[in-house]
């Protein structure tokens, strides 16, 4: 397998499969599952196709053992059994996020509602201000 910058930030992860008739590093599954996140793919159904519709390059990029590719099913057993904390703080390392003091970082899109609001905030509503 080749040495590629998205495959290396993932080989410190422990792995906790069982090694019997394990194929594939979960390196590889981790930075294939990153890069067809990246390209949009959202579902492990989206990403099956993304690695079909890729595969040669894929093959090429990334040199994997035995010249195979994992399934989409084996990407999604080795996210499951994946630390979401350590994939996170990999991730962070690999794209050089380094958050602001106070800065709020929102994990799935949104705020909580009036997380943001301080304690001089007035909001009107029908029965006054509160």
């Amino acid at each position: 397998m080749s040495s590629l910058a998205i495959v290396d930030v993932f080989l410190d992860l422990p792995d906790i499969r069982r090694t019997v008739g394990l194929r594939h590093h979960q390196a590889l599954c981790l930075a294939l599952f990153t890069l067809a996140v990246a390209a949009g793919n959202r579902g492990f159904l989206a990403i099956g196709d993304w690695l079909k519709s890729y595969h040669a390059p894929l093959l090429e990029l990334f040199n994997p053992p035995k010249n195979r590719l994992p399934s989409y099913s084996t990407i999604r057993r080795v996210l499951l059994q994946t630390d979401e904390v350590l994939f996170a703080q990999c991730l962070s390392r690999f794209f050089e996020i380094v958050p602001q003091p106070g800065e709020t970082v929102a994990t799935d899109g949104k705020t909580l509602k009036h997380s943001f609001r301080s304690e001089t905030d007035l909001v009107l509503t029908d029965s006054g201000v509160y």
